[in-house]
C-alpha cells in the first residue's frame, strides 16, 4: 500500500506562481521529505530508485517549495511538494518529461 498522496495534474498546477524560483543553494527545508518519500511505493510508481534532491523551487507567493529528485527513469522526476505554512508534505507528483515533451526514450538504459 502506497502513503502518500500523488497529486492530480490539476493538484500539481495549482501548486505554481510563476515565476518559479530556483532555490537550491539557499532553501531552508520546511518540512523533512525524507519519512514521506521512505513511505512511497516505488515498484506502484514504476521506479526502479530514486537518486538525489536536483533542485528546489518556489513559488512567486512563498507558499510551495517544490522538491526535484531524480529517479532510475530516464528524464522522470519525483517531485515532492511541501506547504511552507503547514510545515508539511501535501503530496507528491511524477514529472514525466517525455510525456510532457512528447519523447520517446525507448533507445536509452535506466540510469544508474
Amino acid at each position: 500500500m502506497q502513503i502518500g498522496h500523488l497529486l492530480s495534474a490539476e493538484e500539481f498546477e495549482a501548486c505554481f506562481a510563476r515565476p518559479m524560483r530556483d532555490v537550491t543553494e539557499d532553501a531552508e527545508p520546511a518540512a523533512d521529505i525524507w519519512p514521506y518519500v521512505d513511505g512511497l511505493d516505488l515498484d506502484a510508481m514504476r521506479l526502479p530508485h530514486l537518486t538525489d534532491v536536483h533542485y528546489v523551487y518556489r513559488d512567486a507567493h512563498g507558499r510551495y517549495d517544490q522538491v526535484l529528485i531524480g529517479t532510475g527513469r530516464y528524464n522522470t522526476l519525483l517531485v515532492i511538494v511541501v506547504d511552507r505554512k503547514l510545515r508539511s508534505v501535501l503530496g507528491h507528483h511524477l514529472l514525466d518529461l517525455n510525456e510532457i515533451y512528447h519523447r520517446r526514450g525507448d533507445h536509452l538504459k535506466p540510469v544508474r
